[in-house]
C-alpha cells in the first residue's frame, strides 16, 4: 500500500530491507521520527483533509494501528515510540483551543456569486490541511444554526513547549502557514459555539496601536509591596522611606524615617523611592516582551510570539533590570527622590555575583576568632555592617574593634580578565585575576551645569552624607581605598568620560590610564538627564566608560527619556489658560491623552523615538532579553518593537508597553496633582501694535520673498520654495521670526538690487502677469522705496543699532549724539542703544566733576567716528539676507556686577539739568513692553526673559536693562559652564539679581529656577514642547507663587498667523511639523501668500513705542568713591579752583574663585582647590581677532557668513559680595556647598602694573554695571 509523503529509509536494527515487515516498519518510523523538513506533503492523488472530527489521525497513526497486532513489536522501542506518539496526539488536553476559522460552504445547487467566491477563498484550506497533516493543529467543526452555509472550524494548537519529542517544529514553511492561520482566527466565545454573524466584520487578533506618548502617560503608578522583599535590610529601608508621622504612636518621630533626610516627602515621592529600592533589591520577573499573553475562547491562557509564530502554554519570564528610569514629571523632586534612596540604603553593599562565590571561604592556618569569622561572613554576604554600627554609634554605643574587623574583611572577589592584545607571535595573551572590592558608594553622573544643583540639593535636604565632587579633568581620581570612604561620588559627565582610559594628561606614560573606579564593585550609578547618555549609531564615551565598571544598580533620571516620552502636564503647560481652565486639569489631561493615543501620520518620528529608547534600554540598563548575548537567545529590538504590518510598513508594537512598565518609575499626572498642590500657571499671549520700524523690517522680508516668487514664476531652483532651497528657506523664515523683536540685517544695496529686479520684471512681463501679482509687486516696490529713503532706518542698518528715544537731551550735544546726522534733531532725540549707553557711561565717569556733561559733545563725535570705522566694508558683495551682522565692536556691556565693600557714592546733583533727560520710548514694541514690565515687577518678583539666539535680541535686552540700572544675569551657551552655574546660583539664592536673561536652547532639562514667578517669551515658539520645557523651569515643586507666562506677539503679522495656525493644528499635525513650520503645508501656504503690513504716511513721526512712564536717564547710575577721597568746598573760594586730580585708583576686590571654600561643609570634598589668598593670579589680556564678537555673554554672528562664529570677547566673571554687612547674610545661600580643593577654572585679576593712573579711565573698563547702586569699593 502506498502512502503519500512517506519515503523509504535505510534498514534499522539489523532488519533486512526486503523484509515485508521491515519495509512496513521503515514506513512507520518515517512517520514517527523527525525528517529534515518535517512536512508531510499532500500529493495530487491524496484526498482532501477532513476536519470534521475532533481529532484527525495522521497516516502514521493508521500504519501504527495496522501493525499493532504483531506480537514481536510489543516490546520494540520503536513501536513504543509510535504508540506513545499516537496516545499523545489523541489526548486533546495537550492542545490549546485558540479560536475558530469561519468557513463558507454553500449548498450544491447554489450558484456562487462574486461575494461567495471571496468568502470561500478567505478560508485557508491549504494551510489548515498542511498543519493538520503534520500534527501542528487539530480541528473540529461547529455548525452555525442561524446561517447554515457557514460553519465554525475550531482550531486546537499544539504549543511549542510540549511534544517536541514527537512532532518536528523547525519547519519554516509550516511556521508561515501557522502565522497565517493565527492571523485569521476569531477567539470570541460566541464564534466558538457557532453563534456569529459572518457578514459583520470583526477585528481578528490585531492589538490596538498606541503611541509612545499615550503608553508613557498611562503606565501603572509605583506601588511598593514590602512583603515581596525577602532581604530584611532592604525591607527595613523601604519601611523607613514609607514611614509618615504618626504611623507608630508608641515611638518617637525622631527615631523613625530615613536617617539623614531633613525634608518631609510628598506621598508620591515616598512611593517612588520605596519602589526604586524594591526594584534594586528584588527585581521582579516579567513576561518575555516577545510574547503576548492571550486567552482562548474557553478561557485557557497561552502566550504567542506573533513575529516568530511560536505559541507556548507556560509563560517565559525574565528578571527585570536592577534599576530603571526615574521619570517623574519635571519639577517634581526627582533629585530629592534619588537622595532619599541613597540615604535609605546607605552602607548597603552589592551582592557578589553567584558565578564568583565559589572559593570565597577563607582557608586559615589556624582557627580564627569569632569576631574575624563573623566579619568575614558579613563581608561575603554583603551585610550592611557599616550603617548598622553608625546607628549604634549615634546612640552612644561604639564598636571600634568590630568596625576594624569588618573593614579588613570587606567583601571582595576576583575576576579573570585578559591583558591587552599581545603583539608577539610566540606568546598568547595572558589572563590575570583582578580583585574587586565591594563598595557601598553611589556614582552620580550629571551634566556640567547641574553639579552645583546637586550640591545645593544635598545641602538642603540631607545631612551626614560624605560626598566627593569630581569635575576638573586635570585632577586625578583618588585611589580605590579612598573612594571606599564616600557615600556619593559626584561626577560631571565630561569628567566621568575621562575614566574611560587611554593615554591622558594624568598618565602620559606608555601604559594606558587605568581608572581606580574599575577596582571596585559599586552599589549604584545614577545618571541625571540620562536621555543624552547614549548616542545614535553606537556607544557614547560615557556608556563605554560605564561598560568597564562593575555596578549592581543602574538608574537613568529624566522626565523625558526620549523625544516622544514626556508627561501630559508638559503638553498642557504651553496651552493658553483662562480663568475657567484653571480648575479643569483632569478634563484637559484626558482630552490630550485621547488626542495623542494613536500614532496617526507621525509613525516615522515615532519609530525614531523607539530607536532612541533602545540606547537606554540595551546599552545602559542592559535589560534582558534585549541585551542577551548571541548565545543566549537575544531579542531583536527592531523586529519586536517596530514590527512589519500587513502593508509592509513598520509600526509600534505592544511589546513597548511591557518593556516600559518594567523600567519606568513614574506616577500618573492625576495622582501627582491630587497630592501636590502647585501654584497656578497662567499662560497668555500679549498682542502688541508694531512700531513703524517693526513694520519696515517685517515688510522687507515679505518684499524679498515676493520678488523671488514672482520673478522666478514660482518654478525651478530659482524659486525659494523649491525643495532644493529648503535649508536656505528655513534660515530665512527663522530670521523673519527673529525680526519680530528687532532686525537690522538688511543692507540698502541689497534692497536696491531687489528693487531693480522687481522693476525690470514688471516692465518685461507686465502683459502676462496675474493681476494679484502686479498689485503685490507694486505695493512691495512702494514700501521698499519708502524704507531705503528713511534716514533713521539707514542708520540702524549701517550701525546694527536699536533705536531709543530720549526727552530733554542737552541741546548743545544733540547733533553730536543723534544716530541720524542727516536730519534735523527733533524731540525726542533718536539714539542707537549703544550710543545711549556710551552717553550714560560718560556722565557717570565724570560725576566727580563740577559739570559731568563737560566734553560730552566731543565724546559723541568720537563715538560716531568709531562706529563708521567699524561699519560693514564696502567691498562686501554678499547679498545674503540670512545671517545677522555682529554687534558694534567694542560695545561691551559687562554682565558681571562688581561689588566692593565701600558705601560712598557720587550721584548726579539734584540741581543738574541732566536730571531732566528721560528715556521715553524705543523703536521696538516688544522691548518697550519688557522694560515696562521689568520696572513694574522687579521690586517684588523675579523675572525670566527667554530669547532665541540668532537675532541678537538678547544683546539688545541686556543693553536696555543696563540703561535702566536693573541687576540681571544671563544664561547662554556662549558662557563657560562655571559662569552659567554661578549666575544661576546668584539669581536663585540672592535678592540682588532680579532678572535672568536665558537662551531658549539652554532652558530644557534639569534647570531648577523656582524663584522666578514672571516669565516672558520674546518671540512665539513654534514647538509647544520647547515652550513647555521653558515654562517648567519656574513652575516646579518648590515654587511658592503663581507663575505668570506672557508670550509677546506683534499683532496682524506673520508671527501672529503662525501662532494662530499652531493653535488650530491637530496633535498629529503638530508632531509632524514640530521641528519646522515649513513641514506644515498650511503654514507653508500662509508664508508664500503673506501680504505687506500697511504703513501710513504720517506714521514715521509717531513710530516709536512709548513707555508707560518716562524714566530717568543720566541719574540711574552712581560712581563709587574711596574713603580717602576728600571733596573741596568750592563755595569757599572766590576764584575758579584748580581741578583736583582724581583720587588714586583702587583695584576692585577680586574673588579668589567663583565657588567659595567648603570649610563649613566637611561632608563635601572636591577636586576643585582654592586660589592662594596671598598672591592673586593675573588676568590674561584677551586679544581680539577682529572678526567676531561676544557681548554680554551672547555670541554674535559674523556678517553675511555661513560658518559658525567663534568667540571674540569673553564675558566677565561674576563678582561675589565681600562686604561683611552685605555678604554675611548671603554667603550661606550663594553656594551651599563650598570647596576644599582645587577649582576647575581660575578667576584672574589685573596686576598692579595694569592699573591706570587715572581712576576714571580704570573704572571705564569695568563696565557700567560697576556703577550701579549698592556696589561698594574696597580700600
Amino acid at each position: 500500500m502506498d502512502y503519500p509523503g512517506v519515503e523509504p529509509v535505510l534498514p534499522l536494527n539489523g532488519r533486512s530491507q526486503d523484509s515485508p515487515l521491515g519495509l512496513q516498519l521503515q514506513k512507520v518510523i518515517a512517520g514517527a521520527l523527525p525528517e529534515d523538513d518535517g512536512i508531510v506533503e499532500l500529493s495530487s492523488s491524496s484526498s482532501q483533509c477532513d476536519p470534521m472530527s475532533p481529532s484527525t489521525h495522521s497516516v502514521t497513526s493508521s500504519l501504527a494501528s495496522s501493525s499493532s497486532s504483531s506480537a514481536p513489536l510489543l516490546h520494540d522501542p520503536i513501536h513504543q515510540l509510535v504508540l506513545e506518539k499516537e496516545d499523545f496526539l489523541e489526548d486533546l488536553s495537550h492542545f490549546i483551543p485558540v479560536g475558530v476559522l469561519k468557513r463558507y460552504e454553500p449548498a450544491n445547487n447554489h450558484k456562487l456569486s462574486a461575494a461567495d467566491h471571496g468568502w470561500t477563498s478567505a478560508y485557508p484550506y491549504g494551510e489548515v490541511c498542511r498543519l493538520e497533516q503534520n500534527n501542528w493543529i487539530q480541528t473540529s467543526v461547529c455548525t452555525n444554526a442561524k446561517f447554515p452555509a457557514w460553519s465554525a472550524v475550531r482550531v486546537y494548537v499544539l504549543p511549542d513547549d510540549i511534544g517536541r519529542k514527537h512532532i518536528q517544529r523547525s519547519s519554516g514553511a509550516l511556521r508561515r502557514c501557522f502565522k497565517l492561520v493565527m492571523s485569521k482566527l476569531d477567539s470570541s466565545s460566541e464564534a466558538w459555539n457557532g453563534r456569529f454573524n459572518p457578514y459583520t466584520q470583526q477585528n481578528v487578533g490585531s492589538a490596538e496601536e498606541e503611541s509612545l506618548f499615550y503608553i508613557f502617560n498611562t503606565l501603572e503608578s509605583p506601588n511598593p509591596e514590602v512583603e515581596k522583599v525577602s532581604d530584611p535590610h532592604a525591607r527595613a529601608a523601604i519601611e523607613e522611606v514609607l514611614w509618615t508621622q504618626g504611623d507608630y504612636p508608641g515611638e518617637s518621630d525622631e527615631d523613625m524615617g530615613v536617617v539623614g533626610l531633613k525634608t518631609r516627602l510628598y506621598a508620591y515621592q515616598r512611593r517612588s523611592a520605596a519602589y526604586m529600592i524594591q526594584r534594586e533589591s528584588e527585581p521582579a520577573k516579567s513576561l518575555d516582551p516577545r510574547l503576548q499573553a492571550m486567552r482562548g475562547p474557553t478561557g485557557q491562557p497561552f502566550y504567542y510570539d506573533k513575529e516568530e509564530g511560536n505559541i507556548f502554554r507556560e509563560k517565559r519570564l525574565y528578571a527585570e533590570a536592577c534599576g530603571g528610569i526615574l521619570a517623574e514629571t519635571m519639577g517634581s523632586g526627582k533629585t530629592l527622590i534619588c537622595l532619599t534612596v541613597i540615604l535609605a540604603t546607605r552602607g548597603h553593599f552589592p551582592r557578589i555575583p553567584s558565578a564568583h562565590m565559589e572559593g570565597l571561604h577563607p582557608v586559615r592556618k589556624q582557627t580564627a576568632s569569632l569576631l574575624e569569622m563573623a566579619a568575614a561572613t558579613a563581608g561575603r554576604f554583603s551585610l550592611p555592617w557599616k550603617s548598622y554600627f553608625e546607628r549604634l554609634g549615634a546612640s552612644g554605643m561604639h564598636f571600634e574593634k568590630c568596625i576594624s574587623a569588618c573593614e579588613s574583611n570587606r567583601g571582595s572577589y576576583e575576576i579573570t580578565r585578559s591583558h591587552l592584545r599581545n603583539r608577539s607571535r610566540e606568546s598568547a595573551p595572558k589572563a590575570t585575576a583582578t580583585k574587586l572590592q565591594l563598595c557601598s558608594g553611589t556614582l552620580v553622573v550629571v551634566p556640567s551645569n547641574l553639579v552645583d544643583h546637586w550640591l545645593n540639593e544635598i545641602n538642603k535636604h540631607t545631612q551626614g552624607l560624605k560626598v566627593l565632587v569630581l569635575r576638573d579633568s586635570r585632577r586625578a581620581t583618588p585611589p580605590p581605598d579612598q573612594l571606599l570612604e564616600y557615600d556619593v561620588v559626584l561626577f560631571s559627565r565630561p569628567r566621568f568620560e575621562k575614566e574611560a582610559g587611554g593615554r591622558t594628561e594624568t598618565s602620559p606614560s606608555k601604559l594606558p590610564y587605568e581608572s581606580p573606579l574599575k577596582s571596585l564593585h559599586w552599589l549604584r550609578i545614577i545618571v541625571d538627564e540620562g536621555h543624552n547618555f547614549a548616542i545614535k549609531g553606537g556607544k557614547s564615551t560615557a556608556v563605554h566608560t560605564l561598560g568597564q565598571l562593575h555596578v549592581e544598580r543602574r538608574w537613568v533620571v529624566s522626565g523625558t527619556p526620549s523625544s516622544g516620552l514626556y508627561g501630559v502636564e508638559v503638553a498642557l503647560a504651553s496651552q493658553e489658560t483662562t480663568g475657567e481652565q484653571l480648575g479643569q486639569k483632569d478634563d484637559a489631561t484626558t482630552s490630550v491623552l485621547q488626542a495623542r493615543k494613536k500614532t496617526a501620520n507621525v509613525m516615522e518620528e515615532e519609530l525614531k523615538n523607539i530607536d532612541r529608547l533602545r540606547l537606554i534600554v540595551v546599552e545602559f540598563l542592559a535589560l534582558k532579553p534585549w541585551a542577551n548575548s548571541k548565545m543566549d537567545d537575544p531579542a531583536n529590538w527592531t523586529k519586536y518593537t517596530k514590527p512589519l504590518g500587513p502593508d509592509g510598513k513598520r509600526r509600534a508594537s505592544p511589546s513597548l508597553r511591557s518593556t516600559l512598565q518594567s523600567l519606568v518609575v513614574r506616577h500618573r499626572t492625576e495622582l501627582v496633582n491630587g497630592e501636590l498642590d502647585l501654584p497656578g500657571l497662567h499662560n497668555k499671549v500679549v498682542y502688541l501694535e508694531p512700531t513703524f520700524y517693526d513694520k519696515m523690517s517685517l515688510n522687507l522680508f515679505i518684499f524679498v520673498l515676493t520678488v523671488n516668487a514672482i520673478a522666478s514664476e514660482r518654478t525651478d531652483q530659482d524659486y525659494m520654495f523649491h525643495p532644493k532651497n529648503r535649508k536656505h528657506l528655513s534660515i530665512l523664515i527663522r530670521s523673519l521670526r527673529h525680526s519680530g523683536f528687532w532686525w537690522t540685517g538688511h543692507e540698502k544695496k541689497d534692497i536696491q538690487k531687489a528693487l531693480s529686479v522687481a522693476r525690470e520684471y514688471l516692465e518685461r512681463s507686465y502683459h502676462r502677469m496675474d493681476e494679484n501679482d502686479v498689485r503685490r509687486l507694486c505695493e512691495g516696490i512702494t514700501i521698499a522705496e519708502k524704507t531705503i529713503n528713511c534716514n533713521s532706518w539707514n542708520a540702524f542698518s549701517q550701525f546694527a543699532e536699536l533705536g531709543v528715544f530720549l526727552q530733554d537731551f542737552p541741546d548743545y550735544a544733540r547733533n553730536a549724539w543723534t544716530i541720524d546726522p542727516l536730519s534735523e534733531p527733533v524731540e525726542p532725540l533718536l539714539l542707537g542703544i549703544t550710543q545711549a549707553r556710551h552717553a550714560q557711561r560718560f556722565v557717570t565717569r565724570h560725576l566727580w566733576a563740577l559739570d559731568p556733561a563737560e566734553g560730552i559733545v566731543g565724546a559723541g563725535i568720537k563715538l560716531r567716528s568709531q562706529m563708521r570705522e567699524r561699519g560693514v566694508p564696502e567691498d562686501n558683495k554678499s547679498s545674503d539676507y540670512l545671517v545677522h551682522r555682529p554687534m558694534p565692536e567694542g560695545a561691551k556691556s559687562s554682565l558681571s556686577k562688581k561689588e566692593t565693600s565701600f558705601g560712598r557714592f557720587k550721584s548726579l546733583p539734584p540741581e543738574s539739568p541732566l536730571n531732566k533727560t528721560k528715556l521715553v520710548a524705543t523703536a521696538s514694541a516688544k522691548l518697550t513692553y519688557l522694560l515696562d514690565k521689568v520696572l513694574e515687577f522687579q521690586e517684588k518678583e523675579k523675572i525670566i526673559i527667554f530669547y532665541e539666539e540668532g537675532g541678537n535680541s538678547g544683546w539688545y535686552i541686556a543693553e536696555a536693562l543696563e540703561i535702566l540700572g536693573v541687576e540681571f544675569r544671563i544664561y547662554s551657551n556662549t558662557l563657560k559652564t562655571s559662569d552659567r552655574s554661578a549666575y544661576l546660583a546668584l539669581f536663585n539664592t540672592t535678592e540682588l539679581v532680579r532678572v535672568l536673561l536665558m537662551d531658549l536652547r539652554q532652558a530644557s532639562h534639569g534647570l531648577d529656577i523656582p524663584c522666578a514667578s514672571r516669565v516672558f517669551i520674546v518671540n512665539p515658539i513654534w514647538d509647544p514642547n520647547v515652550e513647555s520645557q521653558a515654562i517648567k523651569r519656574a513652575h516646579r515643586i518648590s515654587q511658592g507663587k503663581p507663575v505668570y507666562v506672557e508670550t509677546l506677539v506683534l499683532k496682524n503679522t506673520l508671527e501672529d498667523k503662525m501662532l494662530q495656525r499652531r493653535k488650530q493644528m491637530s496633535d498629529a499635525e503638530l508632531r509632524h511639523a514640530e521641528k519646522d513650520p515649513l513641514d506644515d503645508h498650511t503654514m507653508s501656504y500662509i508664508i508664500q501668500n503673506e501680504g505687506f503690513i500697511p504703513i501710513s504716511e504720517n506714521e514715521s513721526s509717531a513710530g516709536p513705542a512709548y513707555l508707560k512712564t518716562p524714566v530717568g536717564f543720566f541719574d540711574r547710575h552712581t560712581l563709587p568713591i574711596p574713603d580717602d577721597y576728600k571733596e573741596v568746598d568750592y563755595s569757599l573760594s572766590t576764584s575758579l579752583p584748580t581741578l583736583l586730580s582724581p583720587p588714586t585708583p583702587l583695584r576692585p576686590v577680586t574673588p579668589s574663585k567663583k565657588r567659595k571654600s567648603l570649610d563649613d561643609l566637611p561632608w563635601v570634598e572636591s577636586d576643585v582647590q582654592g586660589l592662594s589668598r596671598s598672591k592673586p593670579s593675573i588676568r590674561k589680556r584677551q586679544r581680539s581677532n577682529g572678526h567676531l564678537e561676544a557681548v554680554n555673554g551672547i555670541l554674535m554672528e559674523a556678517p553675511r557668513t555661513r560658518t559658525p562664529p567663534s568667540r571674540r570677547v569673553l564675558a566677565s566673571r561674576v563678582r561675589l559680595p565681600v562686604n561683611e554687612d552685605a555678604s554675611s547674610a548671603r554667603n550661606n545661600q550663594l553656594f551651599p556647598a563650598s570647596y576644599d580643593g582645587s577649582k576647575d577654572s581660575f578667576e584672574e585679576v589685573p596686576s598692579e602694573e595694569d592699573s591706570s593712573a587715572n581712576i576714571f579711565e580704570n573704572l571705564s573698563t569695568l563696565g557700567v554695571s560697576f556703577f550701579s547702586p549698592g556696589n561698594p569699593f574696597m580700600n
